[in-house]
Order: C-alpha cells, then sequence, then structure tokens
C-alpha cells in the first residue's frame, strides 16, 4: 500500500505547541510536511512526531500562497501526496478512501476528492462526477481536493510547471493559483480524475483575500481567464458573467461586470 503525505500551507505558527494543534485539528494521522511562512522567524525548522509519522515543518520569511505551494512541491517524499488548505478537516478514514481510489484508478496521476466548504458566505463548491478531469473541470475544482503520485510530481518539476506566483493570497491578484496550477497539468497532459468520495471539510476561518463579490474578485477573475485560456479568455467572461450574476448583483451589472473583468484580462501580464 502506498504512503500518504500531507502538504500544508499554513502562516505564523510560533512552536511545537501551536504545530501540535494544527495538526490535532486538522486529524492529520499520515506524514505531514508544512510550510510555515512567519514575519520573524526564530527556528527555520520545527519538527514534532505524532503517532509515529514523521511530522516536519519549515518556516520561511515570505508571503504568498503560490511561493507555499512551490516549496511544498520540492520537499514532497510520499508516494501520495495531498494538499491541504490551512482550515482544513480530514475525516477519520481519509488514508483509507485515498488509498482505495487509487486502486481503482490505476492509471492516474493524481486524484482530486470531494472537500466540502462550509463557509456559506463563499460560493458552495459541488461535487464533481466521478470522470476523467477536462479543461473546463478545473475552474470547479480546488487545489485542497488534489492528490499526486510521486511520480506525477517529478513529471510535473521536470515539465517546470509551478504555482504561478503572480496570483493567490499574497500576490497582485488575490486568488486563481489553484485554478492556473490544475490548467497547466491538464495542458501537460497529467492524467487528473475527480471521484466523488468525501475526504474533509474547510472554511473554519476567514478568508485572507475574500471580501466579497465585489469590484476585485471579477478584475481578478478577469485575470486568471486571460491566464488559463489567453486565445479564448473572452467566451470564459462572456459566460461567467451571465451565468454567475446573481453572485454579483447587488455590486453590477451584466454588462458592467464584463467591462471589469476585461480590464482584468488586458492588464494580465503574460508569465
Amino acid at each position: 500500500m502506498k504512503k500518504i503525505e500531507v502538504l500544508m500551507s499554513t502562516t505564523e505558527i510560533k512552536n511545537k505547541k501551536e504545530l501540535k494543534k494544527k495538526i490535532e485539528e486538522a486529524n492529520i494521522k499520515t506524514d505531514t510536511i508544512i510550510v510555515n511562512q512567519v514575519p520573524e522567524i526564530e527556528n527555520q525548522i520545527i519538527e514534532s512526531k505524532k503517532l509515529n509519522n514523521n511530522q516536519i515543518m519549515y518556516s520561511y520569511k515570505e508571503k504568498g500562497a503560490s511561493k507555499s505551494r512551490n516549496r511544498l512541491l520540492e520537499l514532497s517524499k510520499g508516494e501520495i501526496s495531498i494538499f491541504a488548505d490551512n482550515d482544513i478537516k480530514y475525516v477519520d478514514d481519509y488514508e483509507e478512501i485515498i488509498k482505495k481510489a487509487y486502486e481503482k484508478n490505476k492509471e492516474a496521476d493524481g486524484i482530486l476528492f470531494y472537500v466540502e466548504n462550509t463557509n456559506r458566505q463563499r460560493e458552495k463548491n459541488k461535487k464533481v462526477k466521478n470522470k476523467k478531469v477536462k479543461f473546463l473541470d478545473v475552474m470547479r475544482l480546488r487545489i485542497y481536493e488534489l492528490t499526486l503520485k510521486k511520480e506525477a510530481i517529478e513529471k510535473i518539476k521536470e515539465k517546470g510547471i509551478r504555482f504561478d506566483e503572480n496570483f493567490g493570497p499574497g500576490a497582485k491578484i488575490y486568488k486563481g493559483e489553484d485554478t492556473i496550477f490544475l490548467s497547466d497539468l491538464v495542458k501537460n497532459k497529467i492524467k487528473l480524475y475527480s471521484v466523488e468520495q468525501k475526504i474533509g471539510t474547510v472554511g473554519a476561518t476567514e478568508s485572507s483575500w475574500f471580501k466579497g463579490f465585489n469590484n476585485k474578485y471579477l478584475y481578478d477573475q478577469g485575470a486568471i481567464f486571460k491566464r488559463i485560456a489567453p486565445s479564448l479568455y473572452w467566451i470564459l467572461i462572456i459566460q461567467y458573467a451571465i451565468r454567475k450574476h446573481k453572485l454579483y448583483k447587488h455590486n453590477c451589472s451584466i454588462l458592467e461586470s464584463t467591462k471589469i473583468m476585461f480590464k482584468g484580462a488586458k492588464e494580465q501580464k503574460q508569465t
């Protein structure tokens, strides 16, 4: 059976006691690597062993969710790696659920599981049917639902695929790093599958970037569409403006939202 490893991004954990609390709150029972971003660093590495598993945290004086994820890609050692969110809580049998899914989908490089978002201020995430993930699916998926085989991570490194550090909390564009990374995987023929099994919940803490479906949210959405679809982004903008109007209707009209997203797309610098 393959060894599972949790890869978690977090901020401002100061000591072993806080580290242990974080692991317990997340209900993590497997090997763990945590990248912790802090303004001031007392110790570069804090190590904690629990339940006979290797659980280690690396602290860096920097900010940015994408920077943190990229460090985790480099540090990952597990045969199957799970990308954990800061406020995730796993179900008790998450390890067994993941292993069984890989046994059933042997051709998969990675599998996305269902993680319920319990924060009602955000758009509700829905289960994606059991299927091979295609390009348009990535906009409905989240990075904290992703697991990857060790071989897939090595392939990703070889291809030079990374989280785009121009996107995500701590960057100019506050969101979208997960959508962009997943779209880059699909474009590079990394075989991703989605399954409906639930492995956890998120949403217990307030978002560091989400302040409502306002102009900034729409501007960023336009930039994301341009980044993932440089030629066809305009189609994604128009369909989003119409299909998601109920989310932002208190703020602006369909036409106004379209203009804001096109501005975000126009000012998006290609990397």
